[in-house]
């Protein structure tokens, strides 16, 4: 299950009340997707190969929601092949995707259109010790911690429940964009002796995640249509009295480890890739696949600009917050364009799935 809660997800609960989620899908050509023939395609290849392999040793089972299955030999045989395109060869990646792969338009009940947020890997500041202002613990996985069972609350935890345990693997200075990091999943941490440390999820207390944005906006405390990662952080560092009790009303904790990689890792156990990896409902979408996604993306340049954003990702993430058929989470890396987007990005629009040719014939049976 992947780790991190997209930054939009402070805003509103992405499952809400309503009809019960249905996956359907409806076979495309590749003219039908918008954008496709300008899609950079040797980069999205990149990306695909680099979980492929991962599936092929251990292929994932049957999705509950949608009913479909990539046998270990079908990811053997895409890998293999995939691994003869020459590196950078836009012409010859689009041809491997579409000899392949058919294309299916998703949709929840019939309808194409979906939410899609983002999320990135912010930075603190921290020390080994506890020292000066860095007295917030990352803590490591307590090991009396029992999968689907409640542990202490959020609140119990910042409260001393974990306390004089030696489970504390670093202390920040900042207990805002700790509590970030933890919706996020992962992040960096610049030591005071300069060493930059990595780290990832490393479990999560058993509590559901409660959205801050939701209880702000509903309870007054922001405007509803101002409500964005911004305006939260900032509201949470102009009322110090207050923080953290309101950041308390999530009980969901995640625990930390330290990550020997070069960035996040997603669920699907290889390194995030910055707008091609996305987060999706592993209950209806296969880790592994390629979506082309059709949607837009805030301007980084301000303003209420949106831009076109039409890109094959790969579906190597997911998340508690990301629900249903039609629903997706962009990584966006990090930094502060990485921030930017994520903290801004809630736009909707449509994609589609790429299945394998030689399982096309599950689709009649997904829905």
């Amino acid at each position: 299950m992947r780790r991190f809660l997209p930054v939009a997800l402070l805003l509103w609960c992405a499952a809400c009340a309503g009809k019960a989620d249905h996956f359907e899908s409806s076979p495309l050509t590749y003219d039908q997707l918008d954008g496709w023939n300008s899609e950079n395609h040797a980069e999205a290849l990149q990306v695909f190969t680099a979980s492929c392999p991962v599936l092929a040793r251990s292929p994932r089972p049957r999705t509950s929601g949608s009913n479909i299955q990539v046998p270990g030999k079908v990811w053997q045989s895409l890998c293999n092949e995939a691994m003869t395109v020459p590196v950078g060869d836009n012409g010859a990646a689009e041809s491997f995707f579409e000899r392949r792969f058919q294309p299916y338009r998703v949709l929840n009940n019939g309808k194409d259109k979906g939410l899609f947020t983002g999320y990135y890997e912010p930075v603190l500041y921290g020390s080994p010790v506890k020292k000066g202002d860095y007295k917030y613990p990352l803590y490591v996985t307590p090991p009396d911690l029992r999968k689907g069972n409640q542990y202490y609350s959020h609140a119990e935890i910042n409260r001393g429940a974990l306390a004089n345990r030696g489970l504390e693997l670093m202390w920040v200075d900042d207990p805002v964009m700790l509590f970030f990091m933890q919706i996020q999943g992962s992040g960096r941490v610049r030591m005071v002796d300069g060493r930059e440390v990595l780290v990832g999820y490393g479990g999560q207390n058993g509590y559901g995640y409660v959205s801050l944005g939701k209880i702000m906006g509903d309870e007054g405390y922001l405007p509803k249509d101002q409500v964005n990662f911004f305006t939260l952080r900032q509201w949470l560092y102009d009322h110090p009295d207050q923080a953290l009790p309101m950041m308390e009303r999530n009980p969901s904790y995640v625990f930390f480890k330290k990550l020997n990689t070069t960035g996040p890792v997603g669920a699907v156990g290889t390194v995030l890739t910055p707008q091609r990896s996305m987060a999706v409902d592993a209950r209806y979408i296969p880790y592994g696949l390629p979506l082309f996604l059709e949607t837009e993306l805030p301007d980084t340049r301000g303003g209420n600009v949106t831009l076109p954003f039409h890109h094959t990702l790969i579906a190597q993430d997911t998340g508690g917050a990301i629900k249903g058929p039609v629903r997706g989470d962009v990584f966006f890396g990090g930094g502060p364009n990485a921030e930017y987007l994520a903290g801004f990005m809630k736009g909707h629009g449509v994609y589609s799935l790429l299945i394998p040719k030689e399982i096309v014939d599950q689709m009649a049976t997904a829905e």
